[in-house]
């Protein structure tokens, strides 16, 4: 059994934004993407997962930038889980360059949640092996959680649609960062270095989120909550 996933992605245009910078809804999806072609190898992709009323759902994802990113090059994708915990399920990534070099590295979090009820679930034995896990993490510290602020200028107001949404029934884990680059619209000189979001509650097409944003010295803070003030995400950026 292959603990640890390879292959190769070919950055496109639209992988990146008006200067150049690649998108950060581009790194998750190639997060994704290759989570969850590895879990169908190892055999807990979804197929498997819907037969016991489960699905994977991602609780938090960072990444870094460590190179510069080109559109029109083929980068690898690696990724591996870590040995779970009774609840939780963390898997890194790390993105190559063709002659090895660390362009990205990042790290998420899952859980798995019962497609009915909607509630997390431990499952210790999801894993068809009980060692031989990858113990790299490409992150030394502990990804803390982010914690709520007082948003102190106007937000705006996104009403997801019917083709952002996952084969979940909610909105992607991806889409969630254009909403965010969309309200943080970042200037010429401000790169993202740094990049994390926790997801706090699914929303669903038609719901419709406030998105507030408070900037700081060196990058930013943003939340999206519901009609009702309920936190449905946060996020934070640094730039570098």
């Amino acid at each position: 059994m292959n603990t640890k996933f390879e292959t190769e992605y070919y950055l496109r245009n639209t992988d990146f934004d008006c200067r150049g910078k690649i998108l950060p809804s581009s790194v998750l999806d190639l997060f994704q993407e290759s989570a969850g072609a590895h879990s169908e190898e190892l055999g807990i992709g979804s197929s498997r997962m819907n037969a016991m009323q489960l699905l994977w759902v991602l609780v938090r994802v960072k990444y870094e930038i460590l190179g510069e990113v080109l559109p029109h090059t083929t980068v690898q994708a690696k990724t591996w889980p870590l040995v779970p915990s009774r609840l939780g399920f963390q898997r890194e990534y790390l993105i190559t360059a063709a002659d090895g070099t660390e362009l990205i590295r990042g790290t998420s979090e899952w859980v798995l949640v019962h497609s009915e009820k909607r509630k997390i679930v431990a499952v210790k034995d999801v894993y068809p092996f009980s060692e031989g896990f990858e113990t790299r993490k490409v992150f030394e510290e502990k990804t803390a959680k982010l914690h709520d602020f007082i948003p102190i200028s106007a937000g705006i107001t996104v009403t997801p649609g019917y083709s952002q949404l996952d084969t979940n029934g909610h909105v992607n884990n991806t889409k969630y960062a254009n909403y965010i680059i969309d309200l943080l619209s970042p200037s010429e000189n401000e790169s993202i270095r740094l990049f994390q979001i926790d997801y706090h509650k699914e929303v669903l097409a038609g719901v419709s989120l406030s998105l507030f944003c408070n900037r700081e010295e060196n990058g930013a803070l943003i939340k999206g909550v519901n009609e009702t003030g309920e936190k449905m995400f946060t996020c934070k950026i640094l730039f570098g």
